[in-house]
């Protein structure tokens, strides 16, 4: 699900909050260690999300952020910021050759680091931590 989060409304939050969950408090934040990725180029995407980027000719950036139930991906496009909202149980993802593929319940996006980096390990394994948590929490089948 993609939603516009230019401004965020009390609705926006709420659909937010019942689609990934409840974000972390502080004091879980400071013992993950952090909640979000660092920057990451955006390579290839569906077409949804594509023809959002596709308005400017700038290279494409995005965060991904942690939650109880799913994960964000946020992205911007003009002067509009949007988020993708992952739950655990659609979410499928790839790591090859330092490029991360995230798959969702209809929509899929290709990452990379930008700078010729590499994606962080760490922030892989807690993605799959998280996943896997989430699955026994409420026994779905990976």
């Amino acid at each position: 699900m993609i939603i516009d989060y230019t401004y965020p409304t009390y609705e926006t939050k709420r659909l937010i909050q019942k689609t990934v969950g409840s974000s972390f408090s502080l004091l879980e934040r400071i013992k993950m260690k952090g909640v979000g990725s660092s920057k990451l180029q955006i390579i290839e995407a569906t077409d949804k999300i594509y023809n959002l980027l596709s308005k400017t000719a700038d290279t494409k950036y995005c965060n991904i952020e942690y939650r109880k139930g799913g994960l964000i991906v946020g992205f911007q496009s003009v002067m509009k910021i949007y988020l993708w909202l992952v739950p655990y149980h659609y979410m499928h993802t790839y790591h090859n050759g330092g490029q991360l593929l995230i798959y969702g319940h209809k929509e899929n996006i290709k990452l990379s680091a930008p700078f010729n980096g590499t994606i962080d390990k760490k922030f892989l394994r807690k993605i799959l931590q998280l996943k896997a948590n989430y699955m026994q929490q409420y026994r779905l089948d990976a």
